[in-house]
């Protein structure tokens, strides 16, 4: 099945297989939507990326078949030159993770959530890391670079999105 979720500025479209299955108002990144994104600069990236992955708090949604992880005390996405735009477990006070995202911070946005594929096959330090489709921190739709949607529908998206399924993200004009 051909799965794609656009975004277009502040409208989202899923669709299968051709088929619009629903559109709703989403958030993205305070900074707007560019195609040169860079580490910090509150925007989301343009582009056709991949669902890689998802990631929460609690277990898995029922029928989840995208990669799972669940957030621990010690989980940080990288913006580390190392391991840079990855996860990492590093426990409290063993590394300076002071350029990193940790995770547990955010249990609003990261309830469910899941991982898009910018920068992440073959990443490159200071082009921008954490791209992520998460739950809205109401009352805020605007995010550092994410794109979010309520809750219920990140869910939603999650019982049902399959290995690749894709986003693609363009500002409104395009």
């Amino acid at each position: 099945m051909e799965q794609i979720i656009e975004v277009r500025g502040h409208r989202l479209r899923y669709s299968e297989d051709g088929r619009t299955v629903f559109e709703c108002y989403c958030g993205h990144g305070r900074g707007g939507i560019t195609s040169a994104k860079r580490e910090g600069d509150g925007c989301t990236p343009a582009g056709t990326f991949a669902v890689e992955s998802a990631f929460g708090f609690g277990p898995a949604p029922s029928g989840c078949r995208l990669p799972y992880r669940r957030i621990t005390p010690d989980s940080w996405w990288s913006g580390e030159k190392e391991d840079y735009n990855t996860w990492v477990e590093v426990p409290a006070g063993t590394r300076d993770m002071s350029h990193s995202e940790h995770l547990s911070d955010y249990p609003v946005q990261y309830k469910f959530s899941f991982v898009l594929g910018y920068n992440t096959e073959a990443p490159e330090w200071g082009l921008g890391s954490a791209i992520f489709m998460h739950c809205r921190n109401t009352p805020k739709w605007q995010t550092a670079g994410c794109i979010s949607l309520p809750e219920s529908r990140i869910k939603w998206l999650l019982e049902r999105l399959e290995p690749g399924a894709v986003i693609k993200i363009a500002s409104p004009s395009k």
